[in-house]
Order: structure tokens, then sequence, then C-alpha cells
């Protein structure tokens, strides 16, 4: 089980999308989902995106969530 309410979210997958394409992230095939209180946010899978750990990082700190 994963908390997602704690995660980086936005009022509309539009704005969303946006954020992912501005940081880049878009391309890494995050798994796009709605929170307890229906704002968007992004989860990256690591072995789906084809990287290694070092991503970790780098979703962590713009607030979105990962799993292996």
């Amino acid at each position: 089980m994963m908390d997602i309410d704690t995660a980086k979210s936005y009022a509309t997958r539009e704005n969303l999308m946006k954020a992912l394409e501005r940081l880049g992230f878009a391309d890494k095939r995050p798994m796009v989902v709605r929170n307890s209180e229906g704002r968007w946010t992004a989860i990256f899978s690591l072995s789906m995106a084809g990287i290694d750990g070092g991503y970790i990082a780098v979703f962590a700190v713009h607030g979105f969530k990962t799993f292996q």
C-alpha cells in the first residue's frame, strides 16, 4: 500500500501533464492517478521506466512517489 496523498498533486490532469513535460518526466512512463482528494499525481516505476535507482532522488525531490 502506498500513501499517494502526500505526493505532489495537481488540480487537473492537464496541469500534471504540463508539469511532467516541463520537468522532463513525461517520457519516463509514469502511472497517472488521482488521490483521495481528487487531485492528480504521477507514480513512477523504476523498472518500467528503464532507469536505475539514481532517479529515485530526482523524482522524490519534485514530490512524486516511486516503486520498483
